[in-house]
């Protein structure tokens, strides 16, 4: 999880969006709604105001693999169809009830040319989230799948409390009987 807050923060980009009129759509989503599908276009980013969302794919099995969570004041997308027109393969799926703010590519892009240190806070929040991403990957591979439940309930207890846990094992690249008997020797 990463927030964008010390980067872009929600006061500054309501004011913005007043100011210059850019029509920032908002919209609400009940737990359990689908606010993105495979194979649908992302023509957003979406900043969170409020609430808890998960980001998701399908395996070759057809199994769903939690990428990525999304919790208030931080953004998320799907990259490759976003900034790059490719097809998106991720799912964002409301864990609670949400509030978020749309920006969309023109938006942005409008924005950018008028406020550059827009510009550089994406540039910044981009290049944080390259490494949290990049952190996690590498996890999987050089620390032990205790290591990484410890290091996520150090870092984010709050997870806890939001997400199953089938979705925090897929998160972590175990299955949910391994995390199941982490859990118990822990205890």
């Amino acid at each position: 999880m990463f927030s964008s807050t010390p980067f872009i923060d929600l006061k500054r980009l309501e004011a913005w969006n007043q100011e210059l009129k850019l029509g920032l759509e908002k919209r609400q989503v009940k737990k359990g709604e689908l606010i993105l599908r495979e194979g649908q276009r992302c023509h957003h980013l979406y900043f969170i105001r409020k609430g808890f969302i998960r980001v998701y794919y399908l395996d070759l099995q057809g199994n769903e693999i939690t990428h990525w969570f999304g919790a208030e004041d931080s953004l998320i997308t799907s990259p490759f169809s976003y900034f790059k027109d490719e097809r998106n393969i991720l799912f964002f799926e409301a864990l609670e009830d949400s509030e978020l703010t749309l920006i969309s590519r023109s938006q942005m892009d409008d924005l950018m040319k008028i406020k550059p240190e827009l510009s550089d806070a994406l540039r910044i929040t981009n290049a944080e989230f390259a490494m949290v991403l990049s952190r996690r990957v590498m996890s999987i591979h050089t620390e032990t799948a205790e290591q990484r439940y410890l290091n996520l309930i150090k870092e984010h207890p709050s997870l806890f409390q939001k997400a199953k846990l089938a979705h925090i094992a897929s998160y972590l690249g175990i299955t949910q009987q391994s995390l199941s008997r982490i859990r118990k020797n822990l205890s």
